[in-house]
């Protein structure tokens, strides 16, 4: 997690931001991969991901002994491979809860419950200490869009309110994970076969089969990165 407490500001767009974590997710392999080496992966110059280490490292998506992601930065790299939205939203709603600064600004929208734009741009700059006419204003939007994909915040036309994620997402959570399920399992009944044809087949012991969907140009020295995917998404934290 990002140890900093205050937050530094990116130095491009959230899509750029996004681009560099993919290109710090393709650097895993390597034992020590440098900034030059992220950038060519990324295919931007070195001063475009130079300026935004500071914001990646204060958030929590890169490590601050070395460049590389953290965890949570590596589950949130996966789910963009994977497009899978979701998850996405997940790992960077525990990125900002864990920023000080970044959990206050949703704080904020909690407890008014609906901001206009231009009001929310001024409390990340006053709490940033950033004047109007600091070229790093420009900067504000990039975090905003963050918040908006973490699903925390809701961004209209003019207006921020609390998203899902940050008013009722709990809740739906708890209430889902409490529900008896609509049919019960009958113990009398062997379960019902596993689905053929969906992806290499693995067996995990007595009928307990699992499938496994590989991409087409699937390479052996791609393995050690897709256990260590399967351990993320499956829910191994341990280490």
């Amino acid at each position: 997690m990002g140890d900093d407490k205050v937050l530094a500001l990116p130095g491009s767009s959230w899509d750029t931001v996004k681009r560099i974590i993919r290109a710090f997710s393709a650097a895993s392999n390597q034992e020590n991969p440098k900034v030059e080496e992220i950038a060519q992966l990324a295919g931007l110059q070195r001063p475009i991901v130079s300026m935004n280490n500071n914001f990646l490292r204060a958030v929590g998506f890169v490590r601050s002994d070395q460049w590389k992601l953290t965890e949570l930065g590596v589950r949130y790299a996966l789910a963009l491979e994977m497009g899978n939205d979701s998850m996405a939203a997940e790992s960077l709603a525990e990125l900002v809860r864990a920023q000080p600064l970044l959990n206050q600004v949703v704080n904020v929208i909690r407890a008014r419950g609906e901001l206009r734009v231009d009001t929310l741009k001024a409390e990340v700059m006053v709490r940033l200490g950033i004047h109007q006419s600091d070229r790093r204003s420009q900067f504000v939007k990039p975090v905003l869009d963050m918040l908006q994909e973490s699903g925390l915040i809701r961004i209209g036309d003019d207006t921020v309110t609390v998203g899902d994620s940050g008013r009722a997402g709990a809740g739906r959570r708890y209430e889902e994970q409490h529900q008896p399920p609509p049919n019960p399992p009958n113990p009398n009944n062997p379960p019902p076969p596993p689905p053929t044809g969906e992806g290499l087949p693995i067996l995990l012991g007595p009928n307990k089969l699992a499938y496994l969907q590989l991409p087409k140009d699937w390479d052996k020295k791609d393995l050690p990165k897709l256990v260590k995917m399967l351990q993320l998404a499956l829910g191994d934290d341990e280490e």
